[in-house]
């Protein structure tokens, strides 16, 4: 006759209750840190989209810059008369804070120029709009990895867990 194995109670308990500990550290420690993990990249995405807001308004303000600046050329042009030296102060100092080079004056002969200063300026603005719209594409897949990982924890976390419990239920079972 052939002797069947068996397991004393106390070691199928004992197992299920190791399962119990490691899936409720798996838990706290696994999950709960790649859950930080993944609220951090939609934190640092939010982030960008503000950037590329503020961004975006500063390439509408240049280009409102460069209306106003046409429009105050040709009514000078229209009038026959210069501009008042305060008004064209302050233009200018609002054209400094954009260009690198500064605008010592504003004047026909120098809009073609200023014209393209504005044009970088823009585009400098454009490609960190770009820079930041590819890093939150990259942000968007790291998230997608991570609450994947996320997930697989979870479910094994979860699989440790039932078998734990029935593991530890065993020793009502083995009394019957």
């Amino acid at each position: 006759m052939k002797k069947a194995l068996t397991i004393p109670t106390w070691t199928l308990v004992g197992i299920g209750l190791v399962l119990n500990v490691v899936s409720a550290l798996m838990t706290n420690f696994y999950i709960d840190d790649a859950t930080r993990q993944a609220n951090s990249l939609i934190q640092q995405q939010a982030n960008n989209d503000k950037l590329i807001t503020l961004i975006w308004q500063q390439v509408e303000t240049v280009e409102r810059k460069r209306e106003h600046v046409l429009g105050l050329m040709a009514n000078r042009d229209l009038m026959n008369k210069p501009l008042a030296p305060e008004i064209m102060e302050q233009v200018i100092s609002d054209l400094n804070y954009w260009i690198k080079n500064g605008v010592p004056i504003l004047s026909l002969d120098g809009i073609p120029s200023l014209m393209v200063e504005l044009n970088q300026v823009q585009v400098e603005q454009r490609d960190k709009i770009n820079h930041l719209y590819v890093e939150n594409l990259n942000l968007i897949d790291l998230y997608s990895d991570e609450m994947k990982y996320i997930s697989r924890l979870r479910n094994l976390a979860l699989f440790l867990q039932v078998i734990g419990l029935g593991l530890v239920l065993s020793r009502d079972l083995s009394r019957r």
